[in-house]
């Protein structure tokens, strides 16, 4: 477990770096005076539906990466291991078919959006190349994932991308290169990190690419057209889910409110960094303990999972939550994003449910009934989906919000219910009570010393208090044995020691 701590730490460590350059250009794109609303919200807009092509065009092939791996490498000599020669010629074949359907949809497309977004209607085919570049990458990240290569892709989709989308963005405010050129930079972000990885593994041999089907293809052939078949649709409702906020939005309203609403959720993000490290560090041991049968390890993982990421959840959720108003004043921040505050609020309740309940969809997906996570995929979307669209047309902006929450409550609920019926694995100790305790006892004591003051002295005053509070809390009750040790080697570093 400690190795696990330490590469989620590392990762982590490039996510939270890649957010605060993610931050620099969230404010550029809603800052007054360089991008407009309608820009800032084509940028979302356009990358929810390119992960969406990506998505369908992908047939379930990450999770035939995930799941076949340890057999391919435990049979086959590199030269002869041809899984990332099959995953590359099925997302292929997916791409081209999803492209056509793309075609023949446009004036669909044009007909739903005209009239609210005519801006993604003229940018419409810049989903294509983007949903492409998209695709290479998550086929040759799930590959990497068995390497431990989560750090590198965590530094590469998380800071490397953000940095890249900076440059052009710095480009686009200094005058160099007009908004369509920008816009045509936007689309080959993932690319360029591909292509990194692509030369990483590649360097250090092990960028296997085989087209002759092998004796483990074949012996596996039926088993691997079913996890095709079955998470193919898992992925597929997983990024619909995850798009339909902002589609609805745009189609509905406009890509004001898209925007708007894509503000809110960029900081409910933020939340989801160390969630992200462990998902992409565990996937290949849960994988490894699934074919060793050691439930002893995946219960542990679980338990600690969970802990450890509503710790992280909590302290940054509260820290953005006491900030939110004062923030955006203080940064010159267009004022009309403060729409988005109470958005934030019940998005950021949804992470907190999602990462408080551990890595129960990544330890039900490497399991022997990862069908079971498709029911669950298509039951989430089956609700948040006319949920999303209801609310939306009913409530606006926070129509979505409401709808993720009353969905996720009960998609969790059920994958809880499963993994101890199943298993008797179940992510939550007496410590997990403690922590919410904890952490509502130190925002009131912080809002209740800070009340309706402004300006950056009470940013920093009540930040520094509640993170005091929380922290001390945490480390002194030892909620869990994974945050003491970080606060310590923390500690030792401040000291000298």
């Amino acid at each position: 477990m400690s190795q696990i701590r330490k590469r989620t730490l590392k990762a982590t460590w490039w996510i939270y770096t890649g957010f605060l350059i993610g931050a620099i250009n969230v404010y550029l794109f809603t800052n007054l005076h360089w991008f407009s609303a309608a820009q800032y919200g084509l940028t979302t807009s356009l990358r929810e539906l390119s992960m969406l092509v990506c998505g369908l065009s992908a047939l379930g092939v990450t999770s035939f990466l995930y799941k076949f791996f340890p057999y391919y490498e435990d049979n086959l000599a590199p030269q002869k291991n041809d899984m990332l020669g099959l995953a590359l010629k099925v997302a292929l074949f997916g791409f081209i078919a999803m492209s056509s359907i793309l075609y023949i949809l446009k004036p669909l497309v044009i007909r739903k959006f005209s009239e609210n977004s005519p801006l993604l209607v003229e940018y419409f085919y810049y989903i294509i190349p983007m949903g492409f570049c998209i695709l290479l990458f998550q086929v040759l990240e799930a590959y990497s994932y068995s390497f431990g290569k989560g750090v590198l892709t965590s530094f590469l989709k998380e800071t490397l991308v953000r940095f890249y989308t900076l440059v052009i963005i710095v480009l686009k405010i200094a005058g160099i290169i007009s908004f369509r050129s920008f816009m045509q930079l936007f689309t080959l972000q993932f690319l360029v990190i591909f292509i990194v990885l692509a030369f990483i593994l590649y360097r250090e041999k092990k960028l296997w690419v085989s087209f002759a089907t092998s004796r483990v293809t074949k012996k596996f052939r039926k088993k691997i057209i079913a996890i095709l078949a079955f998470t193919s649709l898992v992925v597929f409702v997983g990024v619909l889910r995850s798009s339909i906020d902002s589609l609805v939005l745009a189609s509905k309203i406009n890509l004001e409110n898209a925007a708007f609403f894509a503000f809110a959720t960029y900081l409910a993000s933020i939340m989801q960094a160390p969630f992200r490290s462990i998902v992409a560090i565990t996937i290949p041991i849960l994988s490894r303990a699934w074919k060793d049968k050691d439930t002893k390890e995946i219960g542990r993982i679980y338990q600690r999972s969970s802990i450890n990421l509503l710790c992280f959840s909590l302290f940054v959720f509260i820290l953005i939550w006491i900030n939110f108003s004062n923030a955006i004043s203080f940064f010159n921040i267009n004022p009309e994003y403060l729409i988005g505050k109470w958005v934030f609020f019940i998005m950021g309740l949804v992470t907190i449910i999602e990462m408080g309940t551990g890595v129960n969809s990544q330890i039900i997906g490497t399991s022997t009934y990862w069908r079971f996570e498709l029911w669950t995929s298509l039951l989430l979307t089956a609700l948040i989906i006319p949920l999303s669209y209801t609310l939306t047309v009913k409530f606006g902006i926070i129509g979505p919000a409401l709808s993720n929450l009353i969905s996720f409550i009960f998609y969790n609920l059920v994958r809880i219910w499963f993994l101890w019926k199943k298993f008797r694995l179940q992510p939550f100790t007496s410590k997990t009570i403690e922590v919410l305790l904890f952490a509502a006892l130190a925002y009131f004591i912080t809002h209740l010393v800070f009340n309706n003051n402004t300006g950056l002295v009470t940013m920093v005053g009540s930040s520094a208090l509640f993170g005091l509070l929380f922290i001390a809390a945490v480390y002194f009750r030892n909620i869990s044995p994974d945050v003491k040790p970080v606060i310590e080697s923390v500690l030792k570093r401040f000291s000298g020691k």
